[in-house]
């Protein structure tokens, strides 16, 4: 093998990310985020979150989430650009103390989203686009698939509470 030449750069790449807030109960998906991680089939500390986590498709289905959802997809259908898209899982957590999510993107989904349903000092942080996010009681955080994305451990005692989702290109 001859090697001729190794290039290791970054490309720049167009995103999206929309901040607001919705309209939810977020003492209702508190109680049911601590139902799921209860459940057989949860993922606590299996995946990227190295804290609680219901199952992937916990809230795909539930009609509160759904009704609170829809006012953030008809905002995205009046988007030019937006390609056909369709919800596929959507998840809760609950990091407490010294719980974290490892740098992580959600590659191939076509766009993501987190939820928050508390106040906390826990950041949400996107290295690659150097922007941070404190999460507010029902505020959203929605992005493309791609961007890597983490949180820093909760040095707190106080639980963070969040939904995420993952918007899946239609077919």
């Amino acid at each position: 093998m001859k090697l001729q030449k190794i290039t290791n750069d970054k490309v720049k790449k167009d995103y999206l990310l929309i901040e607001g807030f919705l309209d939810m109960d977020s003492t209702y998906f508190i109680k049911e985020i601590n139902k799921g991680i209860e459940e057989k089939n949860n993922n606590n500390f299996k995946t990227n979150i190295k804290g609680y986590m219901t199952s992937w498709k916990y809230f795909t289905n539930n009609k509160k989430f759904l009704k609170a959802l829809l006012p953030l997809f008809d905002y995205l259908d009046t988007l030019p650009n937006i390609q056909p898209y369709q919800l596929g899982d959507s998840w809760g957590l609950k990091q407490g103390f010294s719980n974290f999510t490892q740098d992580h993107d959600h590659s191939p989904n076509y766009l993501a989203a987190v939820i928050y349903l508390n106040e906390h000092k826990q950041m949400l942080i996107f290295p690659e686009i150097k922007k941070t996010f404190k999460p507010k009681k029902n505020s959203f955080i929605l992005f493309s698939s791609f961007l890597i994305h983490k949180t820093t451990r909760n040095l707190t005692d106080k639980d963070k509470y969040a939904i995420s989702i993952n918007i899946n290109h239609q077919h």
